[in-house]
Formats: C-alpha cells, sequence, structure tokens
C-alpha cells in the first residue's frame, strides 16, 4: 500500500464518519473515491491489519486511534495548504481545493508548520470549517512553540503586551490592521467591559475588542 493510498482512504473515512455519526459503509467509500467496490473492500481489509481501522462486515468502518490520528493529519495539511492558495496567493477556492487534494500527500510536515507559522496559525479554512492545531501553533500541545504566549483576552486590566500571532481569517485580520492591531505592535488593557469586551489602547487610539476576537490574539505579556 502506497502512503497517498492509505491517507486518501483515512481522510476519505474520517469525512464519511463524522457526517454519519457513526460506521462508514464501504459503498459509501466507494462512491466518494468513485472506486469499485470489490476494490474498496480488498483495501479495507489491508487496513484492518495494519490497524488504522476496524471493520466488520455488514456493519462498516470506524478509524482506531492509529488510523484517527493520521487521518487527522492529513485533514490539517489539506486545510493549510487550502487556506494559503486561498488567502496568501489569492487562488479560486475550487482550484485551490483540487490543487491541495494533490499536494497534502507530498509537502513535508516541516514545511507545513512553517507555512502554518506564516499565515498567523489559521484556524478557519477558506471552508469555514476549524484548522486543528500542530506543534507550531500558540495553544498548542506542551512543548509547542509560543507557549510563552497569552491571549489578548487573559490579560487584567492595566496590563499590557506586544502582540505576537494572531489566528484569524485574512478578512478579519485586514478589518483589526486598520485600527492598529498587527504583530509586534504593544496594546494595553484599558478597562474590561460586558460579554468579555475588552476596551484597549493601541497606537495611542483607544479601541473595542469583542471577546472572540481578543482570544485569538496571542501577545507577548509585560505585565503592568
Amino acid at each position: 500500500m502506497s502512503n497517498e493510498r492509505i491517507e486518501e482512504y483515512l481522510e476519505t473515512i474520517l469525512y464519511i464518519t463524522k457526517k454519519n455519526h457513526g460506521p462508514a459503509r464501504t459503498s459509501q467509500i466507494a462512491e466518494e473515491l468513485k472506486l469499485s467496490a470489490p476494490s474498496v473492500t480488498e483495501m479495507v481489509q489491508k487496513l484492518s491489519e495494519s490497524e488504522y481501522i476496524e471493520y466488520t462486515p455488514y456493519y462498516g468502518v470506524t478509524l482506531t486511534e492509529k488510523g484517527c490520528t493520521e487521518a487527522l493529519r492529513i485533514k490539517r495539511r489539506h486545510q493549510l495548504l487550502e487556506t494559503f492558495l486561498v488567502d496568501v496567493l489569492g487562488a479560486d477556492p475550487v482550484i485551490a481545493h483540487k490543487e491541495a487534494c494533490e499536494m497534502e500527500h507530498s509537502i513535508s510536515e516541516s514545511t507545513i508548520e512553517k507555512m502554518c507559522a506564516f499565515m498567523g496559525h489559521p484556524d478557519i479554512c477558506p471552508d469555514g470549517n476549524p484548522i486543528g492545531q500542530g506543534e507550531c501553533c500558540p495553544t498548542g500541545p506542551p512543548g509547542a512553540s509560543y507557549r510563552d504566549y497569552v491571549p489578548l483576552s487573559e490579560l487584567k486590566e492595566g496590563e499590557q503586551g506586544t502582540i505576537k500571532v494572531i489566528s484569524l481569517t485574512s478578512e478579519i485580520k485586514d478589518r483589526l490592521s486598520s485600527i492598529g492591531l498587527i504583530p509586534d505592535q504593544d496594546v494595553r488593557v484599558k478597562r474590561k467591559l460586558g460579554k468579555g469586551t475588552l476596551s484597549i489602547t493601541t497606537m495611542g487610539t483607544e479601541v473595542a475588542v469583542g471577546n472572540d476576537i481578543a482570544r485569538k490574539i496571542m501577545v507577548q505579556s509585560r505585565g503592568v
């Protein structure tokens, strides 16, 4: 089995099981991949032997922990590539989706992490679905880069910090940049308003930022 075939199957099974809220039927896998039922059954048996999935005839296919980890990894690759093509290069979303499908099997982990960091660790892909976090992401697992950064929403009144990462869509980033909220810009929390909204000062101007935005702006705290 080639790695590319394994990844295609696991990503497809992940998609179908989430849509079904249960096992994926081999007929659904065959339809999604545009393959014959016998070839899918043969591949499913091989994936089961390799402990990527659990397969019960007439019931369906579910991912094992090993298979789920691999499926989520390749899904994240696809989403980051698609986001880069659309948000950074301005590619058409339909074309970007197709090309991301081809590129996701060959790009290295180190390159995908650098791409993620370059884009400010986006957490939403062009089709509006959440992007999983990696080792490079600010709120990722222990040992991740930026582990010393905190969300702007966690600063107390009077505390200040320097913006380091903004994990939002390009459209929202553009709006934030117009009021001075950009990487390496200093900000200070003047006061906390209702429903988690912050009144902050940046570049000598006071602006209000909602909690849903503030929690995705990572800052290096400098205290009061």
